[in-house]
């Protein structure tokens, strides 16, 4: 299971670089796919091991995104969640898909 952060529920959306502040997180399986609300994007303290345990809990294996701070990091570690960073500011959800099926 996959997932992108994202800035809005649509495929056209950019990818949100800040991990633990994306409002949403597009997941798919190959087969299925769907956006999920981020609810610990507004939050002050302690918002990546939140997320990163969100993401667990749908059977995430990888996620891609722009930026991973520590606490982030090693959460994903734990949980052995890869991590995929891409530097890109404005790919959209629909050309890292390109990118991951070609």
């Amino acid at each position: 299971m996959i997932a992108i952060s994202a800035t809005e529920k649509k495929l056209t959306a950019p990818m949100d670089l800040r991990f633990g502040r994306a409002p949403y997180f597009y997941i798919s399986d190959g087969e299925e796919s769907r956006f999920i609300v981020n609810p610990y994007c507004q939050e002050e303290n302690n918002v990546a091991p939140r997320v990163v345990e969100l993401l667990a809990t749908e059977r995430v294996d990888k996620i891609i995104t722009g930026e991973i701070g520590p606490k982030a990091h090693a959460s994903l570690q734990k949980n052995n969640i890869q991590v995929i960073m891409l530097e890109e500011e404005r790919i959209k959800i629909n050309q890292i898909l390109k990118k991951i099926n070609s």
